[in-house]
């Protein structure tokens, strides 16, 4: 996707128009420079000046911040750092490979991923050495470092932005499924639902004799293990209190443990208990905004409540 097709750029040029902010965007439409009544602020793609460039840095490492949190006994996923080989004297270490095959043995399943990324791009769940040979050999061919955390099994995982310790918006992301119904293949039913479908999920995932298997009827199956708004799946707000409630508390302990303002708190509920999967500093509400208006102006009100706050308006 080119930034200028980006849908936080158009929401921003429309807070601009209706507020009177003097808007000038830089590097392909990647960089804003805000201005109003002699105040300027700045927008780095979907990083705002609320949050201090070290809590930015803190959330983009996700083993950094899961350790700190696990330092103030807040439920997280554990993330373990591994640096690449050719950078490994800068932690003074002389080897990845014995620590991985302990956490293998350990957890049994885990999941490969670069230690900066997002968007549950060169994310891999492995469960033999085999497996995390290749998986870790891919993450470093893109990335200087990784994670490696156990595989939970997610019940569901939901996103909460808060802004100053206030929650903004909860909503789950919900991975979509296809109903076998005991007679078309795993891709006979993926053809028949939404061709589209092909283009948006990972199907490189899928094994040929899970394409080839006939569903049961009723059988669900689910179209990816990844709970990635840009690889299919769906958001959907959540305003039952019962829900709401812990969610809250569990991202406000979370973004104060790292000292960010603006973010947004990614949860899993696996096994009954809630944890946190990663902090975002960066206000990403592309694929939520895109899915209707009422999200659209959701999105917009909770950009332009940062920008009074940057702006002081």
């Amino acid at each position: 996707m080119n930034n200028s097709q980006r849908m936080m750029v158009n929401i921003i040029e429309e807070i601009c128009t209706e507020q009177g902010i003097l808007c000038e965007r830089f590097s392909y439409d990647w960089i804003f420079r805000l201005t109003k009544n002699g105040k300027t602020a700045h927008i780095f793609g979907y990083q705002f000046e609320i949050n201090s460039a070290t809590a930015q840095l803190i959330c983009t490492d996700k083993c950094a911040s899961s350790e700190m949190l696990r330092s103030k006994n807040i439920p997280v996923v554990e993330h373990f750092f591994f640096i690449s080989p050719d950078d490994l004297h800068y932690i003074g270490l002389e080897g990845n490979w014995s620590r991985m095959l302990d956490l293998l043995k350990k957890y049994g399943r885990l999941v490969c991923k670069p230690n900066e990324g997002t968007g549950g791009i060169d994310v891999f769940q492995v469960s033999s050495p085999v497996e995390l040979e290749l998986a870790v050999n891919s993450v470093f061919a893109h990335s200087r470092s990784l994670a490696l955390s156990p595989f939970y099994p997610i019940e569901h995982e939901y996103r909460v932005i808060l802004l100053n310790n206030q929650v903004k918006l909860v909503f789950s992301k919900t991975i979509q499924s296809l109903i076998g119904n005991g007679r078309s293949s795993f891709r006979q039913l993926l053809l028949d639902q939404n061709p589209a479908l092909l283009e948006t999920i990972p199907t490189g995932e899928f094994s040929e004799d899970l394409l080839n298997k006939v569903p049961k009827s009723g059988e669900k199956i689910p179209l990816n293990w990844k709970h990635n708004l840009g690889q299919g799946a769906q958001p959907e707000v959540i305003t039952d209190p019962l829900i709401v409630t812990p969610l809250s508390s569990l991202a406000i302990k979370a973004a104060q443990a790292v000292n960010v303002h603006f973010a947004s708190v990614d949860i899993i509920r696996t096994g009954g208990e809630l944890k946190v999967l990663e902090i975002n500093s960066g206000i990403m509400m592309e694929s939520f905004a895109r899915m209707n208006s009422l999200n659209y102006q959701q999105a917009k009100s909770i950009y332009l409540e940062a920008l009074k706050i940057l702006l002081l308006l």
